[in-house]
Order: structure tokens, then sequence, then C-alpha cells
């Protein structure tokens, strides 16, 4: 009795039913349209990851063959460092000609079981400025927290160490806070300068010997 009623309902009105077909159909297409863009997304993201793993492992590949330790024309000696590095008293520095991020050359240092290099003294400035290269900038292991306060990588009290700021720096203390040697062709020392954190520079890595083998 209740299928002669449904049979009568659709034969008494069939642009309802036609209706509900049509509405049917829309979401039917809706569904396969959202779960096509679900996996669209899903897709991109993957690719991104993807890409930026990519690209940070391709950097971490290049330090084999694009690190240049030292400039042609310096005929100094690695002493008791690894190859690829030189010595200056106590300590080894790895001269990294590889742009990066602050970030990213920081870690790169740590995987080497160095830190970013901390300027102890303007003998060791001095060094280091005619062991790069003159023209490029590098990073070094200075910061500014979000509380305008500076530390060095390795724990190093800021107030206790000399400080080389090129005139007028630092400067913009909202939007620079990572530090880098300046480079230029006709100042012979480099000076330290302030800048943007995601900015991509050469960095100097550091590592003291051990005592007992020096």
């Amino acid at each position: 009795m209740q299928s002669d009623n449904l049979s009568d309902d659709v034969e008494a009105n069939p642009d309802r039913v036609d209706l509900f077909y049509q509405q049917g159909k829309v979401a039917c297409v809706m569904f396969t349209v959202l779960l096509l863009l679900s996996f669209l997304v899903i897709g991109i993201v993957t690719g991104l990851n993807f890409k930026n793993n990519s690209q940070e492992n391709q950097t971490r590949g290049l330090l084999s063959d694009d690190i240049t330790p030292i400039p042609f024309q310096y005929k100094g000696n690695k002493g008791l460092c690894s190859d690829g590095w030189v010595l200056y008293k106590n300590t080894c520095y790895l001269i990294v000609n590889v742009y990066g991020t602050w970030e990213l050359s920081k870690s790169l240092c740590h995987d080497h079981g160095a830190h970013l290099m901390v300027v102890n003294s303007e003998e060791e400035l001095e060094f280091i400025s005619r062991v790069v290269q003159k023209s490029p900038d590098y990073w070094i292991g200075l910061k500014r927290d979000k509380m305008g306060q500076w530390s060095w990588v390795n724990g190093d009290n800021y107030h206790s160490t000399p400080h080389f700021w090129d005139e007028n720096k630092p400067a913009h203390w909202d939007t620079e806070s990572c530090i880098y040697l300046k480079g230029s062709d006709t100042v012979h020392r480099k000076l330290m300068h302030d800048a943007d954190c995601h900015s991509e520079r050469y960095h100097i890595c550091e590592q003291k010997l051990e005592k007992g083998t020096w």
C-alpha cells in the first residue's frame, strides 16, 4: 500500500523528483571536486616539503665541493686542524663559501662539531680578515634576542668581549638581529654589521682545540 502511494506521489510530482535527482547530482559533483582539491593540496604540500628538504640537503652537499677554506695566496698551515681548516693560536677556523641564512650556517657549523665564529680579540679579527675573501660577507655567532640582548652562540658574555662595530652600527633594532663581518675591497679589517637573519651570506665556523693538543 505504501509502495502504491509512493508511485502515485512520483507520478503526481515529476518536477519534485527531478529536483531531487538534480540536487543529488550536484552533491556528487561537489564531493568529487572537494576530493580532487584535497588530493591537490596534499600533493602541493608534499612537493614543497620535498623541495625544501632537497634544497637544504643540496646546500649541505655543497660543503665538500664549494668550501674555499683560505684564499689561494694565503700560505698558513692547518697545524692540528682537520683538512680544510686553518689554525690560529689554539683555534681552528673553517671559511665556508656557501650562501645560507644565519640559522642554516649555525646548523652547518654544528654538523662539524663547531660553532659560528666568536670574536675574542682584535688580533683574531685581523687574522680572519687576512684569511677570508675581501668582498663577501660572513656570518658570525652573535645574535640579538627579542628583548634586545646580545649573546654569543658559545655562551660567552657579550659585554666581556671586544666589539668591532662599523660606523652607525648596529641599526634597525626591529628587523636586523644577526651579525656578520662586512666585506670590503677597500677596508682591510672586516667590521661587524647587523642584518636580517633570513638573508644569505657565507659564514665562519670555529672550533677550539682540546687542551693538551697544543
